[in-house]
């Protein structure tokens, strides 16, 4: 039997799901299942897609990860919160320099495992962005996948349509791939289709979702690049073993999906139909019907209150109330510095309010892609308050971390801590702290504050700055160390 990878595909910025998801926190790696009610980032993490994709692929193996270079540190920190070994996280990490489309992420992957003599390895590429709650069935869907990829075939998992929709391509299908087989021959890839087609498609039958998921023998999708996709496999092919040319090989790969670049050009592959729970969570639409069951809840608290209204959705922020009087199937999405307010079976529109407020002035630009949070690699802030007079933050660092060695040149900072111990280090002094503590920084010191708890006790310190000068930017920032504390 072949070794399998499972591996996972992680990118894009998921504009769609905006303000939720944005470049800084995308779609993958955001709040959209989670209670909200713990700051913890372990926590935080630990509801997002890309962790329900990777515990719904760990009976296989800890999964490879293929991911661009800005999404390292929230990358490592979910892996490291569902306890997958450094070590391992290190190995079976690959950073794309940019994004070129899950052709060049796919290509990438077969490299490296050609590199590492693993071409006869079945591998299994799963988007990180997708919610599969029978993970049972999905589970038993790859292991019949793996037998029939294990004969050189490409095979595809198809999802059973339920509704005539526009949004996702199409496989055709033609019949069983052998007598008795669940597996069925697929004959083609059809593009995302008009209204009318779709509905022809549930009508005729034979039509599955294309969802994204493949399994393949390594050395077999290496031969469909090399045929296929010159232009990916190619500048691929000269990628060195230890990725030291990765960044020049990237700027030469040609940018296509892997539909585009092999898949429709192939005369069949062999596709699994699959009738578990499936969604791309693809809009607000979709959260609102996955999330349905959660309204009540919110009502019983008194979060939510309607007044001749009916068929509301809210994703909160904290502990608001949200009254709705007299109106209908409304989506209701509310963060720290924007709120979304759509009428159901409109939110794919979203992207183009994003559009807009990325040409909108200074700051409220800066909405359409940062959030006022931040996850670093130990631990994260979120802003306050940003005025021209002072700037406060609340700043949390997991058990065992430390901020990076600093000082700044226009500003002075107060840290007050509100929970956990730990030790500032303040020029020459280390001074030891706990809830209460309140220490001064003045202008041109070096400092960093460091968390005392043992690593992987889940006991976070806690503290809000306050900066006070005349310039809050990065640029004010002397760094004697990175977000890792390395010199």
């Amino acid at each position: 039997m072949a070794i399998f990878v499972p591996a996972i595909m992680s990118g894009g910025s998921g504009t769609r799901l905006w303000p939720v998801s944005r470049q800084s926190l995308p779609k993958q790696f955001a709040a959209l299942f989670g209670d909200g009610t713990s700051d913890s980032v372990a926590d935080f993490l630990s509801d997002s897609l890309f962790a329900k994709t990777a515990r719904r692929l760990h009976p296989f193996g800890s999964p490879w990860t293929i991911t661009v270079a800005d999404m390292k540190v929230l990358t490592e920190k979910t892996l490291t919160g569902l306890s997958i070994p450094a070590a391992e996280i290190l190995r079976q990490t690959l950073y794309e320099p940019r994004g070129r489309n899950t052709a060049a992420a796919i290509a990438l992957l077969c490299r490296v495992l050609e590199a590492r003599d693993a071409l006869e390895s079945v591998v299994g590429v799963f988007p990180a962005d997708q919610l599969i709650r029978d993970e049972a069935r999905f589970q038993a869907a790859v292991r019949e996948a793996i037998a029939i990829a294990e004969t050189g075939e490409i095979v595809t998992l198809g999802i059973h349509p339920t509704f005539p929709a526009t949004g996702y391509g199409y496989i055709e299908t033609a019949g069983a791939f052998s007598e008795g087989a669940r597996a069925l021959k697929a004959v083609r890839f059809r593009e995302k289709p008009d209204l009318e087609t779709a509905k022809s498609f549930l009508q005729k039958g034979g039509y599955l979702w294309n969802a994204g998921m493949f399994v393949f023998r390594v050395s077999k999708m290496i031969e469909l690049l090399k045929t296929h996709a010159p232009k990916v496999w190619e500048p691929m092919a000269t990628l060195k073993a230890d990725l030291s040319n990765l960044a020049e090989v990237y700027e030469k790969v040609e940018a296509i999906s892997i539909d585009f670049a092999v898949m429709e050009r192939l005369t069949g592959h062999v596709t699994i139909p699959c009738d578990f729970d499936w969604s791309d969570v693809g809009s607000w639409d979709a959260i609102a019907e996955i999330r349905s069951g959660d309204q009540n809840r919110l009502q019983a608290s008194g979060q939510v209150v309607e007044v001749g209204g009916a068929n509301n959705f809210v994703l909160p922020h904290g502990d608001k109330t949200y009254a709705f009087v007299g109106t209908e199937d409304l989506v209701v999405v509310d963060t720290q510095d924007a709120t979304l307010i759509a009428k159901r079976g409109q939110s794919e529109k979203v992207k183009d309010v994003v559009d807009r407020v990325k040409v909108l002035p200074n700051k409220i630009a800066t909405r359409a892609t940062q959030h006022p949070f931040e996850i670093r690699p130990w631990g994260k802030f979120e802003v306050l308050r940003d005025t021209e007079e002072f700037k406060s933050k609340t700043i949390l660092v997991d058990a065992g971390a430390q901020l990076s060695l600093q000082s700044h040149a226009k500003r002075a900072e107060h840290w007050i801590i509100v929970r956990g111990e730990g030790e500032v280090v303040l020029n020459d002094d280390v001074i030891p702290v706990g809830p209460g503590s309140h220490v001064f920084i003045p202008v041109g010191a070096k400092h960093r504050m460091r968390n005392t708890a043992p690593a992987g006790s889940g006991r976070d310190l806690v503290f809000v700055e306050i900066q006070l000068g005349t310039y809050f930017g990065e640029d004010d920032i002397v760094r004697y160390e990175d977000n890792y504390g390395r010199k």
